[in-house]
């Protein structure tokens, strides 16, 4: 897609991730190009930490939503300004499919798939023993592909601890919330802003309700 960058080919280039801005960038600059390549193309970024990252590169997104920090919103925000003209999605192979869906009835829609995503969980590993031993009290999921990777491995003695909430399970968004329920489990908090920053303070939150309850008990 370099070459058809330089040759004007899109209006706009949209990043869902950090990790999506990283791997693109850092191979257009691999592959002996530089960021005057992206002087034509208007930028969007999903949410603060992506725009960040953007901003480690010396570039600025020219939209960033302002309330959730999802696909959904991105593409309502983005719904009138790509109205008519092309639009390169800078995607992950497993992210989900939103934004073209939403942006496909008003403007022209390509996607790059610019990095993997692959399960790395091991379920005999040292991680799933301290849970069935209950020396784990909260698992945090950032993603909704983490949180089945995760759970798919969990035998019967820690889903009972789930189940029993002496483990317990943070969320970063009602999506990743959603994945958690699919596969049967309950989620004790959830992130009201879709960033690390917002999960921790959800469980923060959480965790103190937590303790005034049993203070009044």
């Amino acid at each position: 897609t370099f070459d058809r960058l330089r040759q004007g080919e899109f209006d706009w280039l949209v990043f869902t991730s950090s990790n999506g801005v990283k791997a693109y960038l850092n191979r257009l600059l691999q592959v002996g190009h530089d960021l005057r390549l992206l002087g034509r193309v208007q930028l969007a970024a999903i949410g603060p930490a992506t725009a960040e990252t953007l901003a480690s590169y010396h570039l600025k997104p020219d939209v960033v939503p302002s309330q959730e920090f999802r696909a959904e919103e991105l593409a309502e925000v983005l719904r009138d300004r790509v109205r008519g003209k092309r639009v390169l999605l800078a995607r992950a192979n497993r992210a989900r499919e939103v934004l073209r869906e939403q942006l496909s009835p008003v403007a022209s829609i390509e996607q790059v798939i610019v990095y993997h995503q692959t399960d790395a969980v091991d379920g005999s590993s040292e991680v799933f023993d301290c849970l069935r031993r209950g020396e784990i009290d909260v698992i945090t999921f950032t993603s909704s592909n983490i949180a089945r990777a995760v759970l798919r491995h969990c035998d019967e003695t820690i889903r009972k601890k789930i189940a029993r909430r002496e483990i317990q399970i943070a969320t970063i968004s009602p999506v990743t919330s959603e994945a958690v329920r699919e596969l049967g489990f309950e989620v004790a908090c959830e992130a009201r802003i879709y960033t690390i920053d917002g999960l921790i303070s959800a469980l923060v939150e959480n965790l103190g309700n937590q303790h005034a309850t049993n203070a009044r008990d």
